[in-house]
Formats: structure tokens, sequence, C-alpha cells
């Protein structure tokens, strides 16, 4: 999804793993922006909460090392999910005041959806947008 958005591979260090939510990204090299930062910092804590999950069902639980088909499906599962919170968190009929601001939301998704060229502009209320 990041290469979607960038056109760079995603590649942490373990500092930057631990720090990504102060990092700042853009879509571009040397370019910031909001959305894209914000994307970076949920596919990183996302991939390494899923790494740690992983890990612990293995040594904690004992059971066997997940596929590769397996992991790449928990992963695609939980970003969903993540999409889903940040749509339900833009609802202002829900939330009011509260909500998450829509723009927000939209720029942060832009450019990594399934089927993103046949979803209307503000794509928010819509039922059955998922990450591709």
């Amino acid at each position: 999804l990041w290469l979607k958005k960038t056109k760079n591979p995603l590649r942490p260090l373990i500092g930057e793993i631990m720090a990504c939510a102060l990092i700042k990204q853009g879509s571009k090299p040397g370019t910031t922006d909001k959305g894209t930062s914000r994307l970076y910092r949920i596919l990183v804590s996302e991939s390494a909460h899923l790494i740690w999950r992983l890990r612990n069902e293995r040594r904690i639980q004992g059971k066997d090392p997940a596929s590769e088909r397996e992991i790449t499906m928990r992963w695609m599962k939980a970003i969903n999910l993540r999409l889903e919170l940040d749509r339900e968190m833009a609802d202002r009929q829900k939330w009011g005041r509260k909500a998450a601001p829509k723009s927000l939301t939209l720029k942060t998704w832009r450019g990594v959806l399934l089927n993103e060229d046949t979803l209307p502009d503000d794509w928010i209320g819509e039922s059955q947008v998922l990450v591709g």
C-alpha cells in the first residue's frame, strides 16, 4: 500500500517503528503532508502489532508459524478494520463536533483504495470500501 501511495518502498528501521507517531512523511521525497504521514503511522503501527501478535501466538501459545498467505490475509484484515474505524470516526451525524476531519480521512486513504476510480469523491458514507 505504501508503494501505491508514494512510489517508495517502506522499510522502517527499529527506531522508526518505535517513533512512528513522530515521523512526518510526504508522497514525494522531501515533502510532508498530513494524510501521507497518517497512513505511514497506521501502516507501521498496525504491522508492528501484527508481528507482535504472531510472535506471541508462536512463542506463548505454541502455535505453528503462520503461512505467508495467512499473514497477508490477517494484515489486510487489520488495515481494512482501521479503514472502517476511520470512516466511523469521520461520521459527523454520529459524533458531531468530535468527529475526525473528513478531509484528513480522505487524504489518508487516497491512492490506496480498491477500485478507487469508481468511488465518489466523498466515499466516507459508502459501503464496501476496501483497501487494495
